[in-house]
């Protein structure tokens, strides 16, 4: 199949071709995008268009962290650790370009609550969860005498601190070829990478697979850009493991895309505005946003809302259990039975 969706000029349509060796010729860029009127860098948004103690013998730093969530420091790694399940794993990504602040998202815990809290709302909206890439490491608790270390099961987050700058790493095609190039691409993985970056009105964006057969294609990769306009709220994460917030929509969007959603021919997909394919919307999305139906749908291209007010197609029709022989994320690749 050719890149038949990418005859519309993507610098019109916010598609983006998929480039010469990427993940498939049969994807485009989907983005998400921060609401009209909320830019504040001179960007324009569509309104007009922890470790483990095993045989590497890593251990929690007993050195606590501001703003650390945890009694105990999530510890940090530039590699993907060994695999704790066999099959396909989603696996995260926390990419610092050069220059640009770490804040230890990762070591925090911040990252592992946004990784945990969108598991926790996909279980609440459907009876699947998201195959997450996963490590154990022991901790032991520094304000007790004994050494009695406790087992602690975290989400596998990989740290990158890159030599490219922000501005090299502002799309879904640079943050694949930086991930590429540091061996991030194994093909039972799928890559959600927190990037601290400024992508201007736009929030995240992901590989949209346009195959409409199910399980042809996998997008494969995913960004959330932590530094983008203010109105994307990219550094507004869950509070704890259970309460996902804005952060958590844009991700959340962005991994749905990998699996092909929105499809083409969804009833919903919001062909009002070329910009927007690939998500669910009903009217002009540069005149009143939110009063479309489909604003409170995760798919919808304004993030608008904290993830716990979203739902997942909540009339299944459109993307998830419906009744039409397309792509359907309820066989989501990297999706399994809670």
């Amino acid at each position: 199949m050719k890149r038949a969706l990418l005859l519309i000029p993507a610098l019109l349509t916010g598609l983006a071709a998929a480039p010469s060796g990427a993940v498939s010729q049969d994807l485009a860029v989907a983005r998400t995008f921060a609401p009209p009127g909320s830019l504040d860098d001179g960007h324009l948004a569509i309104a007009s268009a922890l470790t483990r103690l095993d045989a590497q013998g890593e251990i929690a730093s007993d050195d606590p962290l501001p703003g650390q969530r945890y009694p105990w420091r999530i510890p940090r790694s530039s590699a993907d650790r060994p695999d704790e399940r066999s099959g396909r794993l989603l696996h995260f990504v926390y990419l610092v370009p050069a220059g640009a602040p770490d804040d230890q998202f990762d070591e925090k815990g911040i990252l592992e609550d946004s990784a945990r809290s969108m598991n926790a709302w996909m279980r609440q909206q459907t009876p699947k969860q998201w195959r997450l890439d996963t490590f154990t490491f022991e901790w032991d608790d520094p304000e007790t005498i004994e050494e009695d270390p406790i087992s602690i099961n975290a989400v596998d987050f990989t740290f990158i601190r890159s030599t490219k700058s922000d501005d090299q790493l502002d799309s879904v095609s640079e943050v694949e070829a930086e991930l590429i190039a540091l061996g991030f691409n194994q093909s039972n993985k799928r890559y959600l990478s927190y990037v601290a970056a400024n992508a201007g009105g736009v929030c995240g964006d992901a590989w949209w697979t346009l195959s409409p057969q199910a399980g042809a294609f996998d997008g494969k990769y995913s960004d959330v850009y932590l530094y983008s306009s203010s109105g994307c709220r990219a550094r507004d994460f869950a509070p704890n493991a259970t309460q996902p917030f804005f952060t958590e929509t844009i991700a959340m969007q962005e991994m749905i895309h990998n699996d092909g959603a929105v499809p083409m021919s969804a009833p919903h997909n919001c062909l009002v505005s070329l910009l927007a394919y690939g998500h669910v919307c009903t009217g002009p999305l540069n005149v009143t946003p939110n009063l479309d139906p489909e604003s409170t749908d995760v798919m919808f291209p304004y993030v608008g809302l904290p993830l716990n007010q979203k739902f997942l197609d909540q009339d299944r029709l459109d993307y998830y259990g419906h009744p039409f022989p397309t792509r359907d994320l309820e066989q989501g690749l990297y999706l399994e039975n809670a």
